[in-house]
């Protein structure tokens, strides 16, 4: 028998509730997983997840929410979070993710948050960003140029998820030319990373500037991603 049962509702105001009882780790990840994709096959992008009955929640758990989040937020929808524990919201804390998740205190105040949709941003103003990738020493290096936010987080994604793809999942990000980096943008790493370590490598950031260094410490990322002063100390540390 199952450790999590879920349970969706449909609100009125066009959003999903996923209502979550027991426990959810590596051995559950299933359910959930197969739960979001039935909503995103369905079109439904606005999705509220109400952890009242949530015992337990792994960092495993939470990789199935962030593996998804960015592609929601691309379309217009998200993912958020309500009446959650103590204990749950302390992983989140751990996991550096209470600034990047949107967590209330009630199903109503989330259901609220949600606006209406987003404007396509085709008509918005498009940042470049160039990802230049190259092989050092058996390391993926990718050299991001330009900013890294809502516009531009596609470009990162399919990138990121060509690597894992190729069996390539040790990856330096090299962030020397990289002006600017969202939370959006930091929602890309994190939603691979689990995915890299999983695969026996890992995610490892270097030469960031002053301004990507701090949206990384703001987010409290810093402890879920090692960040290197060089390129080269950061390859050199897969050795």
């Amino acid at each position: 028998m199952s450790e999590l049962a879920i349970e969706r509702r449909e609100r009125p105001e066009g959003v999903t509730v996923l209502s979550l009882r027991g426990v959810l780790d590596g051995r559950s990840t299933r359910e959930l997983e197969v739960a979001i994709r039935d909503l995103l096959d369905e079109g439904r992008l606005k999705i509220v997840v109400d952890c009242a009955g949530l015992a337990h929640l792994s960092s495993d758990g939470m990789g199935v929410f962030l593996s998804h989040l960015i592609k929601l937020r691309k379309q217009g929808g998200d993912i958020k979070f309500c009446s959650m524990r103590q204990e749950v919201r302390t992983v989140l804390s751990v996991l550096g993710l209470g600034k990047l998740l949107c967590v209330y205190d009630t199903e109503d105040e989330a259901v609220a948050d949600f606006g209406p949709p987003l404007e396509s941003s085709d008509d918005a103003p498009q940042e470049k960003l160039r990802v230049d990738v190259h092989e050092e020493d058996g390391v993926s290096v990718l050299a991001l140029y330009g900013f890294v936010d809502r516009h531009t987080i596609g470009k990162l994604d399919e990138v990121l998820a060509g690597l894992l793809a190729e069996g390539k999942p040790r990856i330096v990000v090299d962030c020397a030319e990289l002006t600017y980096i969202s939370s959006n943008g930091m929602g890309v790493f994190i939603s691979y990373v689990s995915k890299a370590r999983n695969a026996g490598g890992d995610i490892r950031l270097c030469c960031m500037r002053d301004i990507a260094r701090t949206v990384v410490t703001m987010l409290g990322l810093h402890r879920l991603f090692e960040v290197f002063p060089t390129r080269a100390e950061a390859v050199a540390s897969y050795a």
